[in-house]
């Protein structure tokens, strides 16, 4: 599970993959592997990868103190389908950022008006990873945020599911809106 926050209540999963603060956390049930740091990791025969980022511009270090707080990008692979999470992400990342992610079938991004990067920052992570498929996050209506992205008008669903990474569109982007539970 990744990013499960407090309005979930307990939750139970084999590992939680954290980018969030841990006061926005849901509260985890004992047993269960917490990951909130950057390295390299393993869960269920899964290696799972996590760097740090920043919510704005800049680190800290970059600014002198006024920065953007740390976060976390996310990669793994499951079944041959690589997927990355992009945290709170605030700024456009490198291209040593980019390399270090590598090939992105499914890309986890915090978009429309509450997310970090704003669209023109958005669309330059996303030319820069040129994942096959995007899946927007957080609490907003996308809308705005995937016409200015270059998608079409996209129902949300309840669900996504795909066998393996020949399901996904070689040529194009595919946008999938998840409805919120």
């Amino acid at each position: 599970m990744i990013n499960p926050h407090k309005e979930l209540g307990k939750i139970k999963a084999s590992a939680v993959l954290s980018s969030l603060n841990p006061k926005d956390l849901a509260e985890i049930e004992e047993n269960t592997r917490v990951f909130d740091w950057p390295g390299e990791y393993e869960v269920s025969d899964v290696p799972i990868i996590a760097f740090q980022a920043w919510t704005k511009s800049k680190s800290k270090e970059e600014t002198e103190g006024v920065a953007g707080d740390p976060t976390l990008i996310f990669y793994f692979e499951v079944d041959g389908i690589k997927i990355c999470h992009l945290g709170d992400l605030g700024h456009v990342i490198s291209s040593e950022m980019v390399k270090e992610i590598g090939d992105i079938d499914i890309l986890l991004v915090n978009g429309g008006k509450s997310g970090n990067l704003g669209t023109k920052k958005a669309l330059e992570v996303l030319e820069a990873i040129d994942p096959r498929a995007v899946v927007p996050m957080g609490n907003d209506d996308f809308s705005d945020f995937l016409k200015e992205l270059g998608a079409s008008t996209i129902a949300p669903v309840d669900k996504f599911s795909i066998k393996s990474s020949a399901d996904l569109p070689e040529d194009k982007r595919q946008y999938i809106v998840l409805s919120k539970a």
